[in-house]
């Protein structure tokens, strides 16, 4: 049984900064698809929930829509570093480990969505596939920014989302 509370817990207990700051939060949610309503209006109905997001700012026209091929390497990326400063937090092994345990947890992956542009990673101490954070659109309510993926299945909607006050 897939935790996502835990799940959460387990990636962001990683994110300390090399002078022990504890960074960024985490938001991780699966939920059931409604059959009958367009995709995102079923994540619109459902986000207003969680109180992670300000349905204000989280429009559809936000969110780019990718496929699961392209996204795996931004959302490795995501989960092992701070994008906005490329802080490394855990290796890219470890990131991968902590994807695949999320996308075990749907059927088949149509697509996915995400408000964030990103590039190979030019740095020296990147990954072979590993990619920067170019720019986003904020749409959390607390944090300074935000990004992240909706992944959508064929019966679940799942949401991975990162944010900083900072």
């Amino acid at each position: 049984m897939f935790d996502e509370i835990e799940f959460k817990n387990n990636i962001q207990s990683k994110y300390i900064t090399e002078y022990g700051a504890e960074i960024g939060e985490v938001f991780c949610r699966i939920f059931e698809r409604s059959l009958n309503n367009d995709i995102l209006d079923d994540l619109f109905n459902e986000i207003e929930k969680f109180g992670f997001f300000d349905r204000e700012k989280f429009d559809k026209k936000y969110l780019v829509e990718t496929n699961i091929i392209e996204s795996k390497n931004a959302m490795i990326s995501a989960i092992i570093k701070e994008s906005k400063y490329n802080e490394h937090f855990m290796t890219w092994e470890k990131g991968s480990e902590f994807l695949e345990k999320f996308l075990n947890q749907f059927d088949r992956i149509e697509n996915v969505y995400q408000n964030a542009y990103w590039e190979k990673s030019t740095s020296n101490n990147s990954y072979k596939d590993e990619l920067d954070m170019m720019g986003w659109s904020g749409i959390s309510k607390y944090n300074y920014y935000d990004y992240g993926f909706v992944i959508i299945s064929e019966r679940k909607i799942g949401i991975l989302w990162f944010g900083d006050d900072s």
